[in-house]
């Protein structure tokens, strides 16, 4: 074969000598979440990374963008990167291990790319598809993940889906509820008496969908085997009649960046388009790792970037994030992170170590403050004769915030458009709102410099921002390390709608939490 591949007993023969000339890789493909076997791959001593991805893409017969190559644990993002300097690591003749990912080809007449991927607030309401074909879930008790048949159910408006209609696929991903034993065994993490109550409110808010027929009515429940997800998830089906339920490992907790094989596994399992004409919505009962991640993909984020950006995301706990998928390939989030819906009092984002002990100290739930400074992003109600009564929700939701999420030392600002909804909202705080220049609209930068930024050194304070959404995204893709014109060019690609929440922290040591989206 001209392919390159050098039997390990040959390597041996070759010696020292053969080290100065070539390369060695001992190179594994990841298959629905593991590894194929390996095989051996030399390159010239000069090759960088894209050289061993074109060996790889020609080997698979698919385009090199398809190829991501990963070495222990970290993927090769750089394409110029001289591979020289991983072999160097793994000493004279020894080969280097790495494991390859290819991804699947863009869907004909759809996209997963960003500039398809449309993030809008938890109201709206979008077309979607029914769940792909039953697959095995490597490793579930159940082994299958839940079975999609064609479906007739309401769409977002409440109208029936015809058999020629586009089919949509509702995703609904909730993370399990507060549990304790934190970083102890499995077995012990059972769920808190606030991570019950959440799990409650989270299930009796998901019936209310199905019951005013926001979502498609035929459902399934996907749940992780592990016991805080377990229990989270037995809530569902007391408040969901006729839920079709299955257990999965592969919904387990995971590293996204140490190991992004299995998260990657989930997403192409369970993101996959629907066929026309079928409605379906799938609830999934995961972990913060993971649905996180899921959502970066279902945004159209790269692998390798997928693989970081999790990080910068923080789940609250029973909190609800929505994709959609059509069956043009399409995804839309619809919100991340929602959890308006669970009460102040028992609203929480961490684990408890050790046993629950709220009980004997109050009944208040242990919960630890967000440091620096709080951004309340906030999308204007838009309209000459904008809704009173959806401008008093919002600031009253703003101001429960004070109770546990931010900080009472409070600044509200706005553009000139959203003064009545900066107005309720500065009323609750008994101030006043400071009015951006017309310019911001234009020039976004200028506020994203002065206001993204950590207060003092151990310091708390909440700057509530209220705009239209282009501004908003602005400066909401900033704080995720988007570069101004980066930024600038996917503003447009994105949505927010009216009245949503979006919390972003910045804490003094400069790190940044994205709570929720919309």
């Amino acid at each position: 074969m001209a392919d390159a591949e050098l039997p390990p007993e040959k390597r041996a023969q070759d010696g020292a000598d053969a080290a100065d000339t070539a390369l060695y890789f001992n190179v594994k493909k990841a298959v629905a979440g593991a590894a194929a076997a390996a095989f051996d791959v030399s390159m010239p001593v000069t090759s960088t990374v894209r050289d061993l991805a074109l060996r790889l893409a020609e080997r698979e017969g698919v385009d090199v963008a398809q190829i991501t190559i990963v070495s222990r644990g970290v993927p090769l993002k750089d394409s110029s990167a001289e591979l020289q300097s991983f072999s160097n690591k793994e000493g004279p003749g020894n080969p280097v291990p790495v494991v390859y990912i290819v991804r699947k080809p863009p869907a004909p007449g759809g996209s997963t790319d960003a500039s398809k991927a449309v993030p809008a607030s938890s109201s709206a309401q979008a077309p979607v598809a029914a769940p792909p074909p039953a697959a095995s879930a490597g490793g579930s008790s159940s082994s299958r993940v839940p079975k999609a048949g064609p479906g007739s159910e309401a769409d977002g408006s409440g109208s029936g889906s015809g058999a020629q209609t586009a089919g949509r696929r509702v995703i609904l991903m909730l993370r399990h509820g507060q549990c304790c034993h934190e970083g102890e065994h499995d077995g012990l993490k059972e769920l808190t008496q606030h991570g019950h109550k959440q799990a409650e409110e989270s299930a009796g808010y998901i019936g209310q969908l199905f019951a005013s027929a926001k979502i498609p009515l035929k459902r399934a429940l996907l749940h992780s085997t592990s016991r805080r997800a377990s229990e989270t998830a037995a809530k569902l089906p007391v408040h969901i009649q006729d839920l079709e339920v299955w257990n999965a490992d592969l919904l387990r907790e995971t590293d996204p960046t140490n190991n992004p094989f299995r998260a990657e596994d989930v997403f192409n399992r369970l993101f996959a388009a629907p066929e026309a004409g079928d409605s379906d919505t799938l609830i999934i009962v995961a972990h913060n790792n993971i649905i996180l991640y899921l959502l970066m993909r279902a945004a159209g984020v790269p692998i390798e970037r997928a693989a970081q950006a999790w990080r910068l995301f923080h789940l609250r706990h029973a909190s609800i994030s929505r994709v959609d998928v059509s069956s043009s390939g399409r995804k839309q989030l619809i919100a991340v992170g929602a959890a308006a819906h669970i009460s102040a009092e028992s609203m929480t984002w961490n684990n408890v170590t050790g046993a629950d002990m709220s009980a004997w100290k109050g009944g208040g739930p242990e919960r630890k403050k967000f440091s620096g400074r709080m951004l309340v992003l906030v999308r204007q109600v838009a309209g000459s004769g904008a809704n009173p009564q959806q401008i008093s929700a919002v600031a009253e939701h703003v101001k429960s915030l004070t109770g546990f999420l931010m900080s009472g030392k409070v600044v509200v600002t706005c553009t000139s458009s959203a003064q009545a909804t900066a107005v309720g909202i500065s009323n609750k705080f008994k101030t006043a709102p400071s009015i951006f220049p017309d310019s911001v609209l234009e020039q976004p930068e200028a506020a994203f410099l002065q206001f993204f930024s950590p207060p003092g050194e151990s310091s708390r304070d909440t700057v509530v921002i209220v705009a239209e959404d282009t501004p908003l995204i602005y400066w909401l893709l900033r704080s995720l390390s988007m570069s101004p014109e980066e930024a600038q060019i996917a503003t447009s690609l994105y949505s927010i709608g009216q009245a949503s929440v979006t919390l972003v922290n910045l804490r003094s040591d400069g790190t940044t939490k994205v709570v929720t989206v919309g």
